[in-house]
């Protein structure tokens, strides 16, 4: 996964499992349904209610990232889909791990801060033919006629928080009743 462990405190999901997981000797086969359903059913209604499990509304997008986003204005961690298209879940003995294979699921989820070092690189504007004006917006380099070398001093991006792992109490209702329905499978043979 992206590096991302999350821990959630379920009591009441947690021992169902550890129930059924002992009643079954091998997990393997509930753990893969409930992998399943999270990442499939339950982490994907993040992306459509964009909130937090626990409801909580993600933070909206900053006005200038509006005026730049081409796809999806209204959605919140969806320009293209690759997070919410990237959901992943694996099997390893009896544990179950969640996550994206995108490495930014991470800063999306807990929010922080991005470095951006100072450089130097070719910039492209517009220039006025009539008068030589070279205007003060950078433009697409098959848009441009006039380019010439800038230097952008070091800056910071801050990501706000915006959780998409985890557990709602919804969530943990299904994933008792997978383990309640492997419990009853376990122990009726």
């Amino acid at each position: 996964m992206a590096g991302i462990t999350l821990e959630f405190d379920a009591a009441g999901a947690l021992a169902a499992i550890n129930e059924a997981a002992e009643a079954m000797g091998n997990p393997v086969d509930m753990l893969r349904d409930m992998g399943e359903w999270l990442a499939f059913q339950a982490l994907p209604r993040r992306f459509e209610s964009q909130s937090a499990p626990d409801g909580t509304p993600w933070q909206p997008l900053s006005p200038a990232y509006l005026r730049r986003k081409k796809r999806n204005k209204d959605k919140i961690l969806v320009h293209d889909g690759n997070l919410q298209n990237g959901l992943r879940f694996q099997v390893e003995g009896s544990e179950l791990l969640v996550g994206t294979n995108r490495k930014y699921g991470a800063i999306h989820h807990f929010g922080g801060d991005i470095e951006i070092a100072a450089r130097s690189q070719q910039a492209y504007f517009r220039q006025d033919g009539k008068t030589g004006e070279v205007g003060n917006r950078f433009v697409n380099k098959r848009k441009s006629n006039f380019a010439q070398r800038v230097t952008i001093g070091p800056y910071t991006i801050t990501i706000p928080a915006r959780p998409w792992l985890g557990t709602s109490a919804q969530d943990n209702q299904e994933l008792i009743s997978i383990a309640q329905r492997y419990i009853s499978g376990a122990t009726a043979k």
